[in-house]
């Protein structure tokens, strides 16, 4: 009898507590971040607490994409501060950098352009936060370049298992943190040729790898026209594939941004830029303002509205716009892309954090065997499936919050918060 009384007794009090319960006020709901910039990065801090796992990996990787999102949190850290954001970056060089400035799984004679990048974020982290074991990396990756293998007209290979093929991702991996990197530790004299041979080299890659019917670029060049995926007179790839033209896009921007200005060549790069931009801007959807994921074939079965290259081309006019490069039109233009962003790929999640949706996981074109390839890279194993085909391109996985689409939408969310842009207007 006692014991039953106890259990009547403590069925009431769990009704009793039920009902406080119940009766409480619900918590205030998290308050919404006052700029996008700073909402994606602590989203992506939140989902990943260790910097030099980002992107998915399951171990530290020295990865372009960690130094492209990675570049663009530091630069919300510089505009809005946080030392949690800064603590953030610093991890991954510390991580990824030894003492002596070795680079952790990186490996010189890969000639591997995408490996290049990361240096891009960590010429930015030297310029602010300067150490000198970063600078010795800094100094492994000039090392590479100064010997990157190059086709006959002086343009980088994109690696050494990719022989004579130039890619539109390859400029933007290289490039940029040559010429940024040289305009830091050099004297003038000896960075003038590296501003020179940049100039030369996007130059030549426009004119090799456009596409005279529709004014995009198509994804690579091939010089021995021996690949699988090229054609056998131009050498090029069968399609514009946004993102390269993306990559492509935000080259000419950094350069810009790199150069000095009182550089002799400056208009050049201004004049190549505005020519990409008129072309970008046809092929941008007229309802959403974003862009298609095969650039070039937006009315066909299957494609789909893309959000990393949407993010790189809002990204490049804002900025393009905001220095004066390019006329206010363009940045309209950017304006219109920004706003399609937030309506067509930024998702609200119950934890309070936003995720970027609809991202294009991967894209490549082979590899390929061919004697000259073979002799360049021994080990290369061929990949017929990534042949550059419109059904290619579809194929490869859609995820959310791929780090080649946060860094540009990161860096077009500052660009729109110069404008007074923030998370309290409407998407529309």
């Amino acid at each position: 009898m006692k014991k039953l009384k106890l259990m009547l007794a403590g069925a009431v009090m769990s009704v009793f507590a039920a009902e406080a319960v119940a009766s409480m006020p619900a918590a205030p709901a998290p308050e919404k971040p006052k700029h996008y910039s700073e909402w994606m990065t602590r989203s992506e801090m939140q989902r990943q607490p260790k910097s030099y796992l980002l992107d998915f990996s399951d171990r530290p990787k020295w990865s372009y994409v960690m130094g492209i999102e990675l570049e663009s949190m530091l630069d919300t850290y510089l505009r809005y501060g946080g030392d949690d954001i800064k603590a953030y970056c610093i991890e991954y060089t510390d991580t990824m950098i030894s003492p002596a400035g070795e680079i952790r799984r990186y490996n010189l004679k890969d000639y591997n352009l995408d490996n290049v990048r990361t240096g891009h974020f960590v010429t930015r982290m030297y310029e602010h936060f300067p150490e000198a074991k970063n600078l010795r990396a800094m100094n492994t990756l000039m090392l590479q370049l100064n010997d990157q293998p190059r086709t006959k007209e002086g343009v980088y290979w994109h690696k050494a298992i990719y022989a004579y093929q130039v890619w539109l991702d390859g400029i933007f991996m290289g490039l940029p943190y040559r010429v940024l990197t040289a305009s830091m530790i050099y004297a003038p004299e000896q960075a003038l040729p590296i501003y020179d041979d940049a100039v030369d080299q996007v130059k030549k890659t426009y004119e090799r790898t456009l596409d005279p019917a529709t004014g995009l670029n198509r994804h690579a060049w091939d010089e021995n026209r021996d690949m699988f995926w090229s054609d056998n007179e131009t050498g090029l790839s069968q399609h514009c594939w946004a993102r390269a033209q993306g990559w492509y896009t935000m080259a000419l921007v950094e350069l810009l941004d790199a150069l000095p200005e009182d550089y002799a060549r400056r208009g050049e790069v201004i004049e190549l830029l505005t020519k990409t931009f008129d072309n970008v801007i046809k092929w941008q959807d007229k309802k959403t303002g974003v862009w298609y994921q095969v650039m070039d074939s937006p009315t066909r079965k299957g494609n789909y509205l893309e959000s990393t290259a949407s993010s790189m081309f809002a990204y490049s006019l804002l900025k393009a716009a905001r220095k004066g490069w390019v006329g206010q039109s363009y940045r309209d233009a950017g304006i219109k892309a920004y706003r399609g962003i937030l309506k067509e790929f930024i998702k609200e999640n119950p934890d309070g954090t936003i995720s970027l949706t609809d991202c294009c996981a991967v894209a490549g074109l082979g590899p390929g065997m061919s004697p000259s390839v073979k002799a360049a890279a021994p080990k290369v194993k061929e990949n017929t499936r990534r042949d550059g085909s419109y059904d290619y391109y579809l194929s490869e996985p859609i995820r959310d919050n791929d780090a080649k689409g946060i860094g540009p939408f990161i860096w077009a969310s500052l660009e729109m918060e110069q404008l007074g842009y923030d998370t309290s207007m409407k998407k529309k």
